[in-house]
């Protein structure tokens, strides 16, 4: 079995057993055994297949058990566990990537490594209590002491490598996170380090640890544990319901100050990391294309949906723009500086993507060290040679600052402190300059306040990880926490700290603005039930059907939007927009005429009217309102598709030969206007022409039965026109035939 035969039966199992069947999952959980060669497993199984057996005859017994549900889940949370040792035992042994060899290499040394690091933990952190833990640990005080940078490489990958931390682990990292003297960047670090390790590997320990880090409120050391809880809770969402002390912690942080007003800012910034586009692309590039495969062929034939080129359906409503107007603090002057780093424009991200070789880089470590200006590591390149330039006035203002992420104030520092001494002063006095004037920002009457702080603390740390997942060159090897979706109604961490409606309409409002259709809307449907006489909340739950491809429900909330207020022309085009998009072309028809009431001398309007009516076949009128369209934007090409199509239909077929031909003026290669020019030639009897623009637009389809079936589908078109059947069978035979020889 390799390794991705490996990870799948794995997901195999916890599937199984979160879908409660156990059965199946013991029987693949034997197949793990088998693999891993390791048969104290196989006795542990066989006393977790006994008591399952045991639960499912007394559940149909008599005497029923009234401890059965604890029994039962303790049971599946036994299995997870233990399928999450099997997995990593495999992978441990047979992965050849970077991370494991790293971690037997850290399982042979273990007991040295251990006792290195543990010494210079208990150097930083040493108290009474400490002394204690520590009483039993013989560590060499007379051997050579490790440099306190190499300590924190030994701590931070025994933390990260660890998949279950003993008791003595666990009382010594409880003191460290208690302790007063351990640097709060170690600390820090030994919070990315349990974070990183919780996402590797599961254990409650880790989330306890986590959660006591967040409990301390050491100001830079708290916001990264939450969000290492924000993470956990994320990757495991699914086993929240097996371990009642997750719930127990997560309630007790509802004491936590504004901890809503965090979570809330936590969710939006980790929004902002992740590429909104990818939303957009789904759009376009499978619900749209599905959605069109169901339209009838004319729609590519005259691209009647693109004579007005924009963004596909209507805009938003206008009137949504001031959603943010009672929540200033989403708009606060930090966000607005680094809104470009946050989303899809990420210039920084850009500029140091280049600047992540530098040896500093090499231990993972270093990618989730806070950045203070006295760290060892970059002392060499502060200072030049001699009388060089020192650049330590620049690190400390570079410190304060909140507009650039640690990993790149890092790569920042290297790369300036190695280039030429002469060049060195002058890039330092524009830095120092532009550092000055964003301090300015910083120092701004909308961030002397705490939270500002707290939230600009959050987006350099998610800059870090974002760097990590996105840079790293083992990248391949960790599960991209930035590809987890952040479901807030789904995910009881949130739900049982997210009680004011009022941020969690925050948040979808957030979700709404930045495209994230299907999260915003499963938040405003539940808003909705405690306010149905909101219009706007029917408004944006139809806007995020309508962006899902849902066109059924998005018609079903628009209409009931317009019986709250009846005659909002916005309403009435989504409602005509739904129908067109669900073939509907009568009940659109009757929207778009009652939308060019309000608004007639709206073109669009008028040609989306104009292509209800040629679906509907009536064609003189659609021709009328193309007209009006073309002679009000006479320079819009596109029009004289449709206007070409209704005149030939309706027989006026000079002034579709017409049209036709200043359409492949522009465009010799349509092979749609090809195809229509050749109708039109063979009605007016001119066989030569005809068959010459057929060959042509053969030429320029995709294929032979791409041609084949436009041909036929306006076969009936021209029969009405006298062209006869057994004609248009051979003229189509002869095309064929002439394409298949060329070939």
């Amino acid at each position: 079995m390799d390794t991705a035969a490996v990870k799948k039966t794995y997901r195999h199992i916890s599937a199984d057993l979160h879908e409660r069947k156990v059965l199946s999952a013991i029987k693949r959980l034997k197949l793990l055994i088998a693999e891993s060669g390791k048969e104290y497993f196989t006795d542990q199984l066989d006393r977790h297949s006994t008591t399952y057996e045991n639960i499912l005859i007394h559940s149909f017994s008599a005497a029923k058990d009234p401890e059965r549900e604890k029994v039962y889940f303790f049971l599946v949370r036994n299995l997870l566990e233990m399928g999450d040792e099997l997995q990593e035992s495999i992978l441990t042994e047979k992965d050849t990537g970077n991370v494991f060899p790293l971690k037997r290499q850290l399982e042979r040394s273990r007991r040295i490594e251990r006792k290195e690091a543990l010494a210079y933990l208990e150097s930083l952190t040493y108290d009474i209590e400490l002394a204690k833990i520590l009483e039993g640990v013989n560590i060499d005080k007379e051997g050579a002491m490790l440099s306190r940078e190499e300590a924190l490489v030994k701590v931070f990958n025994i933390i990260w490598l660890s998949d279950k931390y003993s008791e003595s682990e666990m009382e010594l990292l409880n003191a460290a996170c208690e302790s007063e003297k351990l640097p709060w960047h170690d600390k820090s670090l030994i919070v990315s380090a349990l974070t990183l390790s919780l996402l590797r590997f599961f254990d409650l320990n880790k989330f306890n640890l986590l959660f006591a880090f967040v409990k301390t409120r050491e100001e830079f050391v708290w916001q990264r544990a939450l969000i290492g809880l924000f993470f956990g809770f994320l990757k495991y969402n699914d086993r929240f319901y097996l371990y009642p002390m997750l719930k127990e912690q997560t309630l007790e942080l509802l004491e936590f100050p504004n901890i809503e007003k965090n979570i809330e800012a936590i969710l939006i910034q980790f929004t902002k990391t992740r590429e909104t586009e990818s939303v957009s692309r789904k759009w376009k590039e499978d619900i749209l294309p599905q959605m069109m495969k169901l339209r009838p062929k004319i729609e590519d034939k005259l691209d009647l949906e693109n004579i007005f080129k924009d963004e596909f359906g209507e805009d938003k409503n206008p009137d949504w723009e001031t959603v943010f107007e009672d929540a200033p603090d989403l708009l606060d002057k930090l966000q607005e500086f680094t809104e470009m780093q946050m989303e899809g424009m990420d210039v920084f991200m850009s500029a140091f993507s280049q600047l992540k070789n530098f040896p500093f880089f090499n231990k993972i470590s270093n990618w989730f060290v806070p950045f203070y200006h006295d760290n060892q590591s970059i002392q060499p390149y502060l200072k030049g040679s001699g009388d060089g330039v020192d650049l330590t006035p620049l690190v400390k203002k570079l410190e304060q600052t909140h507009f650039m992420c640690n990993s790149d104030k890092y790569s920042f520092c290297i790369n300036l402190g190695m280039i030429p001494e002469q060049q060195k002063n002058m890039m330092m006095n524009m830095a120092s300059a532009e550092m000055d004037s964003v301090s300015e920002i910083e120092k701004g009457d909308e961030l002397i306040n705490e939270f500002a702080k707290i939230k600009s603390i959050y987006t350099q740390y998610f800059q870090d990880l974002y760097r990590f997942y996105k840079l790293h060159p083992w990248r391949k090897e960790f599960d991209d926490v930035f590809d987890m979706e952040p479901d807030v109604f789904e995910n009881p961490f949130f739900g049982n700290l997210l009680k004011d409606s009022h941020t969690i309409r925050n948040i979808a409002e957030f979700y709404f603005d930045k495209k994230f259709y299907p999260y915003a809307l499963k938040i405003f449907l539940s808003l909705i039930e405690r306010d149905r006489s909101n219009i706007e909340l029917f408004e944006k739950i139809a806007f995020c059907y309508e962006n899902t491809g849902d066109f059924e429900k998005a018609l079903d909330y628009y209409k009931r939007a317009d019986i709250i207020e009846s005659g909002r022309l916005w309403i009435i085009k989504k409602l005509a927009l739904c129908s067109k998009y669900l073939n509907n072309w009568e009940d659109a028809l009757m929207y778009y005429r009652e939308a060019e009431k309000q608004a007639p001398e709206d073109l669009k309007i008028q040609a989306n009217i104009g292509q209800c009516l040629i679906h509907l076949e009536e064609y003189e009128e659609a021709l009328e309102y193309y007209f009006k369209v073309e002679v009000l934007a006479p320079e819009n090409e596109k029009i004289r598709r449709p206007l070409a199509w209704c005149s030939f239909l309706i027989d006026k077929l000079d002034t579709a030969r017409d049209y036709l031909e200043r359409l492949l003026q522009a465009d010799p290669g349509n092979t749609h206007d090809l195809l229509n020019l050749g109708h039109v030639c063979w009605c007016m009897n001119d066989d030569e022409m005809a068959l010459e623009y057929y060959t042509m637009s053969l030429q320029q389809a995709k294929n032979i039965s791409s041609f084949e079936n436009s041909f036929l589908e306006d076969r009936k078109h021209l029969i009405r026109k006298g062209i006869p059947s057994f004609d248009i069978d051979l003229m189509l035979e002869y095309l064929k035939m002439k394409a298949t020889k060329k070939n």
